[in-house]
């Protein structure tokens, strides 16, 4: 550049050519991801020591599900969804030590074949009071046809429930 042009006048011309750079590939346009639910009814897992009373001197742990957050990548054939999954858990009054908390990520349109649903597990962590805990990197994979919109697809995340589970959500439903 010329050392006479005033510095204002070599600074606006760098930023013009910034922008125009970013603007290259700016017509490509990204398809939606397959939108992620999560279903009140299967969003708390209650759990009490097995045959007792549903009261809360019976509850072993309360655990709900209360975020994700996720992205995703799109191959040739395929979308690649990666999720971080957000619970709250809080160890009850019959807590019996280190617990396993089932949940699962589902896609309707599989059922009833294995892909259709997944069941995981998280560790509780051990101590008293409300705690979080992040599970990372849950990875979902949707091969897809040709055209085919992965946003056509849907998933949901949730806490596995036994069908006593579900009921007892369904009569205390979380406000």
């Amino acid at each position: 550049m010329n050392a006479s042009m005033p510095r204002p006048f070599v600074r606006a011309s760098a930023l013009l050519i910034l922008l125009a750079l970013s603007a290259c590939g700016a017509d490509k346009i990204v398809p939606p991801c397959p939108p992620v639910r999560i279903d009140n009814a299967t969003a708390v897992l209650s759990k009490f020591k097995d045959g007792a009373a549903e009261d809360m001197a019976n509850l072993e742990y309360r655990a709900e599900l209360v975020g994700y957050k996720g992205q995703c990548v799109f191959k040739d054939d395929r979308v690649e969804l990666s999720m971080d999954v957000d619970f709250a858990f809080e160890a009850g009054p019959a807590a019996a030590g280190a617990a396993k908390v089932p949940y699962f990520v589902a896609i309707p349109q599989y059922f009833p074949r294995p892909e259709g649903k997944r069941v995981l597990t998280f560790s509780a962590p051990s101590g008293k009071g409300a705690q979080r805990v992040r599970e990372t990197n849950i990875t979902t994979v949707i091969p897809l046809k040709k055209d085919e919109p992965a946003a056509s697809y849907d998933i949901y995340i949730g806490m596995q429930l036994t069908p006593a589970q579900l009921e007892y959500n369904r009569l205390h439903p979380v406000r």
